[in-house]
């Protein structure tokens, strides 16, 4: 094994313990972590025998490896940023639910003292 192989698959293992120690608790949180778990099992089998890759990608009729690898890239990068931008659109949600209650709740109490100044 090279000191570069050994870099990358150091990298990928550390990567993979922040997305299972830092995932948010939901209820596909098993799954996002098998998810990782696999795909740093991959990555490090991918670093390990490049020439598999190369053989995988030539059963999908796909010339070598590194365009598999990229691919897979492009996909996963797609992937992610729906996941973001649907996070996104649930915080905004929640923000938005929080300032209506705020608004109504400021509604209430000015009525409140309002109603609390008329009856002196």
């Amino acid at each position: 094994m090279t000191l570069f192989q050994f870099i990358l698959i150091a990298g990928v293992v550390l990567a993979a313990i922040l997305l299972i120690v830092l995932m948010p608790g939901d209820r596909s949180r098993a799954i996002k972590r098998i998810f990782a778990l696999l795909f740093a099992a991959a990555a490090v089998l991918a670093i390990l025998f490049p020439n598999a890759l190369t053989a995988i990608a030539g059963f999908f009729g796909i010339g070598r490896g590194a365009d598999l690898l990229l691919y897979g890239s492009v996909i996963a990068m797609l992937l992610f940023a729906v996941s973001v931008i649907r996070a996104k659109a649930r915080s905004d949600d929640r923000v938005t639910e929080l300032a209506r209650a705020v608004a109504l709740m400021e509604a209430r109490l000015r009525e409140q003292q309002e109603e609390g100044t008329d009856e002196r």
